[in-house]
């Protein structure tokens, strides 16, 4: 691992939880230089924001962002599985504008500020890269969010996953068919985690079920992926307070099981087939 990394997640990690121990000049100007972290960045406006987004997924391929998700499975290299959720969000947004400095409700453009105070360079993007690195994003449907992990997507040397990849989707999905239909996305994130079916933790699990909610493949009837239909931020939280997952899984069951036509749309081949 890279010096930089570990500078980076040690900045914002702090014995199993979350901290903030601001690296020495030194060591944060090597982080910069392996490209873990960044110096403030002046910010964006919304519809900057949204045609910077616009050219980025011009640059990108579908398919690269799926093979990037497949072999972070086997490698738990999360930054690889970031993508295909900023990705397939980034994808859906419908044009529109937003002239307020305030937040967007319905694209959830959050403006970045730094905050005033002598440790104002870690946050912002150092914050979104330690997200990334850390779990595999967290923000993937917030619109600065999912521009700067595409852009640094495109950074990323391209890979290819293997038949061991696939394994361990096909171990992930069919691991559902164990739990009762009206279990929900918490107890299928413990069931993977207890069956160990891939290198991770908890919390790693539960991102990846986002992202897979977010492009469609964990989606239902009541919840549809964004591509299909789009969905504000007001019309996103779950029926009960205590679900913590995002849009749709926050509204899934295993009931649902898997969108076999956004599946094939994502993955590039049937779901019978895997």
């Amino acid at each position: 691992m890279d010096k930089g990394i570990k500078l980076l997640l040690a900045t914002y990690w702090n014995g199993g939880m979350w901290g903030h121990k601001a690296p020495t000049a030194e060591d944060y100007e090597q982080a910069k230089a392996e490209g873990y972290m960044f110096d403030p960045v002046p910010m964006r406006s919304h519809d900057e924001t949204l045609r910077d987004l616009r050219s980025v997924l011009n640059k990108i391929s579908a398919e690269d962002v799926t093979k990037a998700f497949l072999y972070s499975l086997s490698t738990r290299k999360l930054e690889y599985r970031s993508a295909l959720g900023s990705y397939y969000y980034a994808l859906a947004i419908p044009e529109h504008s937003h002239s307020d400095p305030s937040t967007c409700y319905f694209c959830n453009w959050l403006p970045i500020r730094e905050v005033d105070s002598p440790e104002k360079e870690f946050s912002g993007y150092n914050v979104f890269n330690f997200e990334r690195y850390k779990w595999g994003g967290t923000r993937h449907t917030h619109l600065e969010y999912s521009l700067f992990d595409l852009e640094q997507f495109l950074l990323l040397p391209k890979v290819t996953p293997t038949d061991a990849d696939w394994n361990i989707l096909k171990s992930i999905l069919h691991a559902m068919e164990e739990l009762s239909p009206s279990k929900k996305a918490g107890a299928y994130r413990e069931l993977i985690t207890k069956k160990k079916l891939l290198k991770s933790n908890k919390d790693e699990v539960e991102v990846l079920l986002d992202i897979l909610g977010i492009c469609g493949v964990l989606s239902s009837k009541d919840a549809q992926c964004y591509c299909d239909c789009f969905v504000d931020v007001w019309h996103r939280s779950p029926k009960e307070h205590t679900n913590d997952y995002t849009y749709p899984v926050n509204w899934w069951h295993v009931s649902d099981g898997v969108n076999e036509e956004r599946f094939l749309k994502v993955f590039g081949i049937r779901y019978a087939d895997l």
